[in-house]
């Protein structure tokens, strides 16, 4: 197996500065010639000089907000570089308008404690094709360069939450505040009384969806009261409290507990984008637990930090581990979600026949879920890996088929998005007339939800045909 916890492996894609002197100068160096390898080290100096002005700043003199040698860049530098971008290329104040709706609709986004990436994607991606089209209708000529760009900063690691209304920077503490060990010193004394009601549904989310519960009373008391930290967002001290936890269940060896705990811990961590310290933790619970089910999770956790870092082998391996644990524990849900993730990976080498084969399989075993949910959902991601590869009749076919799924349980919100992104192919082949009649789906589903961000976006949709 892959070695799992080594931080080294994670790094950012900010390598377009870090050029390496060129073979010859390298062998005018070797050869003891210290005036030409000086000489080349100007040289190189000045072009990198040049080359960072280049990157650094754009054709009006506006130096850019983003650190691209930086391991982490955040959306507000991202929107502030966008927003440039617009006054830069001159675009009119019709364009700026509805490029700033949706700059607009990502600071809303960024401002929440747990920013949907996704949408904050999409929307970037939506504002990158209305510059791009400008863009071509004043040049007479195809132009994608904004889009492009949109994909490679998709590329780095992104802070989606936005730091602008923090007086301080918000940064996961190494060490927990004198305040917090003394108030949690007792942790399943010091119960706080968290109403059960309003939290069940967040605690369950925030965990595996078949939680071990512990049969020693005290530990019970101690696992449940960190998990309701957890849920409140209140992570410095759920942390805390699961290592209590996890030193009380190591001293009455209970060691599948200590497999849970750990699997939790690795859930925070990789929340707060501490994704060394993540990979540890779902390593051991991934040793520690003898449930299949544990295991098959904490595999396919670490498959995707690794598929976020485009590391394929790893990746590959820890998706095939989770794979073959979630079919010994009869998890038929979890199979169906990783064999997608797996045909999304081949995807991205652009391989057709590996991503066809296991978009297959994952259907397949959707069916064996009679869950009309389970196959909505994996019918509509494999939609996105086909129109990833370029196979867009599949891909309309199989937004069909979701469709079909969601609507047969009611699910208006992804019914919705089932429609505008079917809109969008159809536009893309230039049936106007067919893409607005999925809009018009999309607009009347949507209206049964309470997604206010997706209302908003389908209503642009519709405008701008």
């Amino acid at each position: 197996m892959y070695n799992t916890i080594y931080p080294n492996y994670i790094k950012s894609y900010y390598g377009i500065n870090n050029r390496q002197i060129s073979t010859k100068q390298n062998e005018e160096k070797r050869s003891g010639s210290s005036e030409g390898a000086e000489n080349a080290l100007i040289n190189e100096k000045q072009k990198q000089n040049q080359n960072q002005k280049d990157v650094n700043h754009f054709p009006n003199g506006e130096k850019t907000a983003i650190d691209y040698s930086a391991k982490r860049i955040g959306i507000d530098q991202i929107l502030s570089d966008f927003k440039n971008t617009t006054n830069a290329i001159g675009a009119p104040d019709d364009i700026k308008d509805e490029v700033g709706s949706y700059l607009k609709l990502i600071e809303n986004q960024a401002k929440k404690n747990n920013p949907n990436s996704q949408i904050i994607q999409a929307d970037l991606k939506n504002a990158s094709q209305i510059l791009d089209e400008y863009i071509t209708n004043t040049l007479k000529k195809p132009s994608k360069v904004v889009e492009n760009w949109v994909d490679a900063l998709f590329l780095q690691q992104i802070d989606y939450k936005s730091k602008k209304e923090e007086a301080i920077t918000q940064e996961p503490l190494k060490e927990v505040p004198q305040e917090i060990v003394t108030d949690l010193k007792d942790s399943e004394e010091a119960v706080e009384p968290i109403s059960e009601e309003n939290n069940q549904d967040k605690i369950s989310k925030n965990s595996a969806d078949d939680i071990y519960i512990p049969e020693d009373a005290r530990l019970k008391r101690m696992f449940i009261q960190a998990k309701k930290y957890a849920a409140i967002d209140r992570k410095e001290q759920a942390l805390y409290s699961f290592q209590n936890t996890m030193d009380y269940a190591d001293s009455i060896g209970d060691t599948q507990a200590c497999a849970m705990i750990s699997f939790e811990q690795g859930r925070l961590y990789d929340e707060f984008n501490q994704y060394a310290d993540a990979l540890s933790s779902y390593n051991m619970a991934a040793k520690q637990s003898n449930d299949n089910n544990i295991k098959a999770k904490a595999h396919h956790s670490m498959g995707k930090i690794y598929d976020e870092f485009v590391y394929f082998e790893p990746a590959n391996e820890h998706y095939c581990a989770a794979v073959s644990f979630a079919g010994e524990s009869d998890n038929l849900k979890l199979q169906t979600k990783v064999l997608s993730d797996l045909a999304k990976l081949h995807a991205g080498r652009y391989d057709k026949e590996k991503s066809n084969m296991f978009m297959d399989m994952s259907l397949d075993i959707a069916k064996e879920t009679k869950d009309e949910k389970v196959k909505g959902i994996i019918y509509s991601r494999n939609a996105r890996i086909c129109e990833k590869l370029g196979d867009k009749f599949k891909a309309l076919s199989m937004y069909g088929n979701s469709a079909s799924a969601f609507s047969s349980i009611e699910d208006s919100e992804n019914l919705a998005k089932n429609y505008m992104s079917a809109a969008n192919i159809m536009k893309q082949y230039g049936n106007i007339a067919k893409a607005k009649k999925l809009l018009s789906k999309a607009y009347i589903s949507v209206q049964r939800t309470d997604n206010d961000v997706l209302k908003s976006q389908i209503s642009k949709a519709i405008a701008s045909i």
